[in-house]
């Protein structure tokens, strides 16, 4: 064991970092290639009706994603700084009772899934226009709900296992294996909208059993053992693994209130519009998660360790790729806009004209998105929870509301673009502001 942890100690940063980079950013991109390709696939097969209802349900994606970043970012880092400091029994405590809690809550939601997806359904904003698409792409996305938990869950584990190209080939497997999926069950066996969703369900399922087979590889020094019910160990999983639940749940939370406040101001077509933009913003958020995600098993060892030089070197690493990163994505939407539209839809007019208007104010956002996301998993990584929630809950909630509840008012439906760069900016001074003070 301690050999292994001497890799994260010892080895150089640059070569450690990229290893880790290229094979969580590769992974994060699997990831969201699963919804990705549904929305491809749903816009040329089925229409803008599809895309509308499959926005509506992509907030079913980030609970479950979310949880399983809870559990697997939250018990992961706890694992990695105990490994830092050599307790080893406590780490395969932690480790045993993040993989217990996931499996429970995995199984627990699967079946609510399946009793209430209607109901589920309506409460995602679903209304009589589009009930029926959004309960049949529910119904097949929900058949292996608990594999989104399980899969994001073991994965972080893997990945502070020293086998982050297992986690990688897992996700890129499952996203290959959704786009075949798609095309099968959409185009060749006419499924429509529930094909998508069960291409996606099954994809889930795939990477998960890939996973699975590290716990029996000789790579593998993760171990389940005997524990006692333990209130302060389960918080310390949770709260650490807060910030990467907020992240990913608060896109959840902005797709549906600006689905909500873009059906008010310009309809569905709006909301159709946005499910292109809310796709590649999804892209993007992956991308800078992989950065974090690389970041953190690193920081954590040498943060328990006491290895702070090495820790705000690979902050820096950090924050370097995402500003690189996010810089991409808005020149790529300011010079390539339509291009961008063309890849989701054969459609004509209206939405190609909204779309890209909207892509010219929300993809500012992109340049501080990855900059804010990567601050997150620093302080995170080192158990430092107040700071690292903070900036999730600012960005991700609370600056996101205030700005689509008052921008509108002012700029009509471009001040619902302009929102998302309002809480990325207003998050980014704050947090240096905080953090100048206290120092």
């Amino acid at each position: 064991m301690k050999d292994k942890e001497s890799v994260f100690l010892n080895s150089d940063i640059n070569k450690l970092f990229y290893k880790y980079l290229i094979n969580s950013v590769l992974g994060m991109l699997a990831v969201s290639f699963c919804i990705l390709a549904d929305t491809m696939f749903i816009g040329q097969g089925i229409g803008s009706d599809g895309l509308a209802a499959l926005n509506i349900c992509i907030p079913i994606f980030n609970l479950f994603n979310g949880l399983g970043l809870l559990f697997g970012m939250g018990g992961a880092t706890a694992l990695s700084i105990s490994r830092g400091k050599g307790e080893i029994v406590e780490s395969q405590r932690i480790f045993t009772k993040s993989i217990i809690i996931a499996i429970l809550v995995g199984i627990t939601l699967s079946t609510l899934g399946k009793i209430f997806t209607e109901k589920i359904g309506y409460i995602l904003g679903a209304n009589i226009s589009n009930i029926y698409m959004v309960k049949e792409y529910l119904s097949g996305v929900l058949i292996f709900s608990f594999s989104y938990i399980l899969a994001h869950t073991t994965s972080a584990f893997i990945r502070n296992d020293h086998n982050p190209r297992l986690a990688m080939i897992a996700t890129v497997t499952s996203g290959l294996s959704n786009v075949i999926l798609d095309y099968l069950l959409i185009f060749i066996f006419d499924m429509g909208i529930k094909g998508a969703g069960l291409a996606t369900s099954i994809a889930s399922l795939i990477n998960l059993l890939i996973l699975l087979t590290h716990f029996i590889s000789k790579k593998c020094s993760l171990r389940f053992i005997k524990f006692k019910i333990n209130v302060k160990d389960i918080s310390r999983i949770l709260f650490n693994g807060l910030p990467s639940f907020i992240v990913e749940i608060s896109s959840g939370i902005v797709i549906f209130i600006f689905n909500l406040k873009l059906l008010n101001i310009v309809g569905n077509i709006g909301v159709s519009a946005y499910s292109i933009i809310a796709n590649v913003s999804l892209v993007a958020a992956a991308i800078f998660t992989g950065i974090s995600q690389a970041m953190q098993p690193i920081i954590s060892v040498n943060y328990g360790a006491n290895k702070i030089d090495r820790v705000k070197r690979v902050r820096k690493k950090g924050l370097k790729t995402s500003i690189i990163v996010g810089l991409s994505f808005y020149i790529i939407g300011i010079l390539f806009p339509q291009f961008i539209v063309g890849v989701f839809t054969s459609e004509k007019g209206q939405i190609v004209d909204i779309t890209v208007n909207a892509i010219r104010y929300y993809f500012l956002a992109f340049i501080f998105m990855g900059i804010n996301i990567v601050n997150g998993a620093y302080y995170q990584s080192m158990e430092h929870r107040i700071l690292s929630n903070a900036i999730s809950l600012s960005r991700g909630i609370i600056l996101i509301v205030i700005g689509i509840t008052i921008l509108p008012i002012f700029l009509g439906v471009n001040g619902v673009w302009l929102s998302a760069v309002f809480a990325e900016v207003l998050t980014l001074i704050i947090t240096y502001i905080y953090v100048y003070k206290k120092k």
